[in-house]
């Protein structure tokens, strides 16, 4: 029994009556905390933080009180100090299981809301995707070359200088039109950043385990983090863009020569215009797995493990 291992009479009695009384404390009214009613640890949802805080009180309250016994104790516990390291590991277990179910609802909770906060930005992230690709179509549309622009390029030397003219300011045009569009979505997207990281905060504050000051410093952290990746792949697309256009302005000198100069161009604004929505979708969906990455990083500092 755990009494055995104590010596009757010994100068440790008291702490010994303290100690295992509090033990037994502890680890006893075991149906009622099963049924949620009687005790702290059945409170409902709500409590869940302060309930796994005590837990973390108790097992502190458990070691302080453990120390000055066996300090008192020494020698005769040095004889079966296997038996009461058994003993010591078994009630902490039964801890352990009678706060599991408190602090698996917490990581639930703050798993949710993380995952919420995913949910509310992808319609942006899907949103350009599509808007790239649809902006893509139109570009082929305005610059691959027309029936007239074939015979101007089939013409004499004049009739493609022209051309060249007129066609590097069609580029620029409609390549810094597109530019403009995308402006309004980089701003929608770091506005929707910030509302939905607010509400994150409120969400995970009577859940998490972290203090009010831990928690403030990742939420401003993540909120940081998320807004420079959102303006970074702005700043990406913008760049792509403006590759677009150079890459396509200097194609056209180089088709006097060419056998069939509408044809190598047609190809030459396919090409380079499936470059742009390729890699602007690539950085689109990179954006996107750091969200899942910040997201999953700020659970792992909410929700440490045991």
């Amino acid at each position: 029994s755990i009494t055995a291992l104590l010596p009757a009479g010994s100068p440790a009695e008291p702490a010994q009556s303290s100690f295992w009384g509090y033990l037994s404390q502890l680890t006893s009214n075991k149906e009622g905390a099963e049924h949620g009613q009687a005790g702290k640890l059945g409170r409902d949802t709500a409590n869940l933080k302060e309930n796994v805080q005590d837990g973390v009180g108790y097992v502190g309250n458990f070691l302080e009180k453990l120390a000055p016994l066996s300090r008192g104790l020494q020698p005769q516990v040095a004889q079966d100090s296997d038996s009461l390291r058994k003993v010591i590991r078994k009630e902490l277990e039964s801890l352990r299981m009678k706060l599991s179910p408190y602090v698996d609802e917490v990581h639930h909770k703050v798993g949710k809301h993380l995952e919420d906060l995913r949910h509310q930005l992808q319609p942006f992230t899907e949103e350009l995707l599509d808007q790239v690709s649809l902006k893509a179509r139109e570009l082929r549309r305005h610059l691959l070359p027309s029936r007239q622009v074939t015979a101007q390029l089939l013409g004499g030397a004049d009739e493609v200088q022209r051309f060249m003219a007129h066609y590097t300011d069609k580029i620029a045009f409609h390549t810094e039109q597109v530019k403009d569009i995308f402006h309004p979505y980089a701003d929608r997207l770091v506005t929707e950043i910030h509302r939905n990281v607010e509400e994150l905060h409120r969400n995970v504050s009577p859940h998490t385990q972290a203090s009010p000051e831990t928690l403030n410093q990742s939420i401003q952290e993540l909120s940081a983090r998320l807004t420079q990746n959102a303006r970074d792949l702005h700043q990406k697309i913008q760049r792509n863009l403006e590759q677009l256009k150079a890459k396509l302005s200097l194609y056209p000198g180089s088709l006097r020569d060419r056998p069939a100069p509408a044809d190598e161009l047609a190809r030459e604004v396919q090409r380079r215009v499936e470059e742009f929505r390729r890699d602007t979708h690539v950085q689109i969906q990179a954006f996107t797995r750091a969200l899942d990455q910040e997201t999953e990083e700020m659970r792992l500092k909410l929700c440490p493990g045991p």
